[in-house]
């Protein structure tokens, strides 16, 4: 895997520092990873795929292309197949490049609403504040108003404590 590592340094043309620095390690580490005096980690192998498209076969085995196909030749293919619209192309393209963890929070965000709905708490179609004027409410309504926002509360509380 060493000279694959250094060919693919120089094809990228770029010297041993700044291929370092992109991955996280020090160029000394690169050094003896090419010259094949140390061994690379799984989690470097990863990092350079990840940081410069490689194809992790090839890296790995010598087999194959060196770079992976570019996002974008994928999503034309996946575009013509499911004839998606310009906002769908873009959306897609924006969430796969994403990092994993930005990744994860959306699937987070969107499985909460979800909860939300199915639990029935809240209706798609129920504006998100009655239409009340308070001006025209006594003391004791507004107090219940405030009472009933309060259970609403808690129980949103409860909920996101056992989740």
């Amino acid at each position: 895997m060493n000279t694959r590592i250094k060919k693919l340094r120089k094809a990228l043309d770029l010297t041993q520092q700044v291929f370092a620095e992109k991955i996280g390690l020090k160029q000394n580490s690169i050094a003896l990873i090419e010259s094949g005096k140390r061994n690379i980690s799984d989690q470097a192998v990863l990092s350079i795929c990840r940081e410069f498209n490689v194809n992790e076969e090839w890296l790995r085995t010598g087999s194959g292309e060196m770079f992976r196909a570019a996002p974008s030749s994928a999503l034309d293919a996946l575009s013509k197949e499911y004839g998606l619209s310009n906002a769908a192309y873009v959306m897609v393209e924006k969430f796969v490049n994403l990092k994993p963890e930005a990744q994860e929070t959306i699937f987070n965000y969107v499985r909460e609403v979800a909860a939300a709905f199915q639990s029935g708490e809240i209706s798609p179609a129920a504006p998100a504040a009655p239409p009340t004027d308070f001006s025209k409410l006594s003391v004791d309504e507004k107090v219940e108003l405030y009472r009933q926002e309060l259970e609403k509360e808690e129980k949103a509380a409860e909920k996101s404590e056992v989740s």
